[in-house]
């Protein structure tokens, strides 16, 4: 059975989140860079500005010359963060072979999801709408369809912004005859005029080329070529392993409207660090620091971290520790998302057992109160402080980036 592959793309991204967040730059040509009042880069650059020529690794200066009225942003990285941990696991949600090919992009292989939709289209629709949900409706993706990853990515790339392409097998013949050499992936300038060289000018006579000339010119990297000129490519959908890159664990949740009070967005919290700090035991792990990320209803992300001298896996502790970092954070007066993080992991058995009492009985605490849970569903045994966020308990969603555990 043919593979169903997808490459899914955020558009302009850094430069579209930030038009979603303060509507005064929507519909206007804006660069996001570094600080606007040094000379720097454009990191991203919005569709108003690329229409004028602007493209990203630009030198500001020259953007502000092929462009008059552009608007330079200075970039947000914790608002950037929590964009692709919920886009990313937006895109689990429908396959967890997921393998993110930068912060704004990832392959997804959707083959087995296939049997419960009509066509990939319509599970591409859905995935959009998941976008627009979660993000505000300035925030698109461009998502390529096909059997393989290379020719996902060439797809994601003809239409765009907001685009769905997709590449029929039968199609791919013509598709490849109509494409330049360096619009597959992985062909740059370089390699384009090595092959300009050797003869070889287009896609088709890169496939026709014999692979044995190509080896000689670029090694075992020849026959992968000759794939790549025949539209092949046998590469799986690798997702990140979690296990050799575990980097943090968290969670966030984006609150309801009658939960946006500093006070009753506590309890949240508070449910929060419990799942952070019962998934670090489930996999025999401890952090030494603890983040806490807010957002207001203007979309504006705040998040600052903190370590605190000890290795934590209890919740409790957990949550007093993001109690410390609001203190100093500061919470907006109508949050709508809260999230917690802890990161610096080491295991748990590289430290020698607690040797006070009270902390070996918490431990047997924490130890029953999984079991009790893991028997009987999460949520089942909780601690009071939560009370007023059980009515959440089966929405609270993963606050994860690629490396964080599942």
């Amino acid at each position: 059975m043919s593979r169903t592959i997808l490459h899914v793309d955020m558009d302009s991204y850094f430069a579209s989140v930030e038009q979603q967040a303060n509507p005064k730059l929507r519909d206007r040509p804006i660069v996001v860079t570094g600080k606007p009042t040094i000379k720097s880069v454009v990191a991203a650059a919005s569709k108003e500005a690329k229409e004028c020529g602007v493209e990203s690794a630009m030198a500001t200066w020259k953007a502000r010359n092929i462009c008059p009225g552009l608007t330079l942003v200075p970039g947000n990285p914790d608002r950037y963060e929590w964009i692709t941990n919920n886009f990313f696991d937006i895109l689990r949600a429908y396959s967890p072979r997921l393998e993110p090919f930068g912060v704004d992009e990832a392959f997804l292989d959707v083959t087995a999801k296939m049997e419960e939709f009509q066509s990939p289209l319509e599970l591409v629709e859905g995935i959009k709408k998941r976008v627009e949900e979660e993000f505000g409706g300035w925030i698109t993706c461009s998502v390529g369809i096909a059997r393989n990853k290379l020719l996902a990515k060439l797809a994601s790339d003809m239409e765009k912004p907001d685009g769905s392409t997709r590449i029929r097998d039968e199609e791919i013949s013509e598709v490849l005859e109509e494409i330049s050499l360096t619009e597959l992936c992985g062909i740059g300038s370089r390699t384009e005029r090595r092959l300009n060289r050797m003869d070889i000018n287009s896609v088709p006579e890169l496939g026709n080329f014999p692979e044995k000339e190509l080896r000689k010119e670029f090694g075992v990297n020849g026959a992968r070529l000759k794939l790549m000129g025949q539209g092949k490519d046998p590469s799986p959908v690798l997702p990140a392993s979690y296990e050799e890159e575990v980097k943090s664990v968290g969670n966030s949740l984006t609150l309801p409207d009658y939960k946006r009070t500093p006070r009753k967005a506590l309890p949240v919290l508070f449910k929060l660090s419990q799942k952070v700090g019962y998934r670090l035991r489930k996999k025999g792990l401890i952090a030494g620091t603890v983040k806490l990320v807010v957002r207001d209803k203007e979309f504006n992300i705040k998040g600052k971290q903190l370590t605190p001298g000890r290795f934590v896996d209890d919740g409790n502790l957990i949550y007093s520790i993001a109690l410390k970092i609001k203190e100093k954070l500061g919470f907006p007066p109508t949050p709508t998302m809260v999230g917690v993080r802890a990161s610096k992991l080491r295991a748990k058995d590289s430290l020698p057992q607690p040797l006070l009492s009270d902390r070996r009985k918490r431990k047997k605490l924490l130890r029953v109160m999984d079991e009790v849970n893991e028997e009987y569903g999460d949520g089942s045994l909780y601690f009071a402080a939560q009370s007023g966020a059980e009515d959440l308990l089966p929405s609270v969603g993963e606050f994860k980036r690629p490396g964080d555990l599942e």
